[in-house]
């Protein structure tokens, strides 16, 4: 009883820059969540093109640094693209934007639920073999993304 009282106590009597492991957890949780769900609206919101991204018929000012500089794909060129067709329905386009944005955009959209129920548990974390199951998926997608980019990369020197 008196190591509860001591948690609440620390946790009632914590400052700002000193988070609680609960509390850094909840905020990883919600900054996640906040940005796939940023990044799903405005795939939703932005209309792809071969020619780039656009909002309400206004071409996207934002684009790949490397290739606008180098003539060089980045690992993720053609992934913002790729979502906005996705979320659009244009499975084929998505595909054809990048390889793997099916599975990045799937990844994105399988965070919400993930993080609310985290989110939900509160205090209590979720069962550890759903987070080494989503932690393996994440690092396993982030390595196919590399590989995809070696693999443009190799091409280019070959």
């Amino acid at each position: 009883m008196t190591q509860a009282c001591d948690i609440a106590a620390l946790r009632d009597d914590r400052s700002a820059a000193s988070l609680v492991p609960a509390d850094f957890d909840r905020v990883c949780h919600i900054a996640v969540l906040s940005v796939c769900g940023a990044a799903l609206i405005g795939a939703a919101v932005l209309k792809s093109s071969d020619e780039g991204l656009s909002f309400l018929g206004l071409r996207w000012p934002f684009s790949c640094w490397l290739h606008d500089t180098l003539g060089l794909r980045c690992a993720l060129c053609g992934m913002s693209r790729s979502f906005s067709a996705l979320a659009h329905g244009d499975i084929a386009a998505g595909v054809q934007f990048h390889r793997l944005g099916p599975a990045v955009f799937a990844m994105f959209c399988l965070q919400i639920p993930y993080r609310l129920y985290a989110l939900a548990l509160g205090p209590r974390r979720a069962s550890a073999m759903l987070r080494r199951c989503h932690i393996g998926l994440v690092v396993l997608l982030c390595a196919a993304v590399l590989a995809n980019w070696f693999v443009y990369l190799g091409g280019l020197l070959l």
